[in-house]
């Protein structure tokens, strides 16, 4: 078994962050944990989420036959 994380704010998961044009950013967020980026690295999460204000969840992953 294989634990990951993944960064949830409100019912919305982190997928990236969005440039444009003005060399601003924000952040993609996603409805579907499929596009969401989960990470094995705890801490990177975290920062993650405490510079969006959301929170990390652990996530485990198995192999089903």
């Amino acid at each position: 078994m294989k634990n990951v994380y993944v960064v949830r704010l409100g019912n919305l998961y982190y997928q990236g962050r969005d440039f444009n044009l003005t060399n601003n950013y924000g952040y993609k967020m996603t409805d579907n944990l499929n596009d969401a980026i989960l990470s094995e690295n705890f801490d990177e999460m975290r920062k993650r989420a405490e510079k969006i204000g959301g929170k990390v969840y652990k996530i485990n992953l198995e192999e089903v036959e």
